[in-house]
C-alpha cells in the first residue's frame, strides 16, 4: 500500500489492528487465569455444576409422572455425575489429566453421597410438608446440591485432576487427558 492509500485507512490494516486486540485481550485473560487460578476455575466449576444441577432437575421432572421421587432422583444423579465431572475436566480444570481410579472413586462417591444426602432431603422434606408437587421436590434437590457442591469442587481440584500439570504434559493422546490406572509418577526419575 502506498502513501496515498494509507492516507484512506485511518487506523492501518483492520485486521492487523483485530489480531493485536485479541492477542492482548487473551494475554489479560491468561494473566488473570494464572494469578486468581482458583477463583477462575470455581468460577467455572460453577458454571458446569449449575448446568449439571439444571440438567439434573429437567431429568427428575421427565421421570417423576412415572417414578416415585427419590428412584427418580438417583436416575437422574446417576445419569448427570459422569457427565459433570467430564464437563468439569475440559472446562473448569483446563483439561488436566485425571486419574482413572481416583475418577472412577469419585463419581462412585458422588452417587452414593448425593443419593443418600438428597434421598434423606426428599423424604424430610415429604415428612415436613406432607404433599409436595415434582417442581418443589426439583427445588429442593437442586439447593442440596448446592451445598454439596464446594466439597466435591475440592474433591476435584485436589484429588482427582492433575492441575498442577498441564492435560498434554502428563497424559497419552490415547487417554483423553487420563492417566492411566495404577497412577504415572509426575516426573521423570533422574539419573
Amino acid at each position: 500500500m502506498d502513501a496515498a492509500q494509507s492516507a484512506h485507512v485511518p487506523f492501518g490494516d483492520p485486521t492487523q489492528s483485530a489480531a493485536r486486540v485479541r492477542g492482548r485481550v487473551t494475554g489479560a485473560v491468561a494473566a488473570v487465569s494464572r494469578r486468581y487460578s482458583l477463583a477462575v476455575q470455581l468460577a467455572r466449576y460453577a458454571v458446569v455444576g449449575g448446568g449439571a444441577t439444571a440438567l439434573n432437575a429437567a431429568l427428575f421432572l421427565l421421570l417423576r409422572p412415572v417414578l416415585p421421587a427419590v428412584p427418580a432422583n438417583l436416575v437422574a444423579l446417576v445419569l448427570t455425575t459422569a457427565v459433570s465431572t467430564e464437563a468439569s475436566r475440559r472446562f473448569a480444570f483446563d483439561g488436566a489429566p485425571a486419574h482413572r481410579l481416583r475418577e472412577w472413586v469419585h463419581d462412585a462417591g458422588t452417587v452414593a453421597f448425593y443419593a443418600t444426602y438428597t434421598s434423606a432431603v426428599l423424604l424430610a422434606l415429604h415428612q415436613i410438608a406432607g404433599a409436595t408437587t415434582p417442581g418443589e421436590e426439583a427445588a429442593v434437590v437442586a439447593a442440596a446440591s448446592l451445598v454439596g457442591g464446594l466439597l466435591r469442587f475440592a474433591v476435584l481440584r485436589f484429588w482427582v485432576f492433575d492441575v498442577a500439570r498441564p492435560a498434554a504434559a502428563g497424559a497419552r493422546g490415547d487417554q483423553g487427558g487420563r492417566h492411566p490406572c495404577p497412577e504415572q509418577p509426575s516426573s521423570t526419575p533422574s539419573t
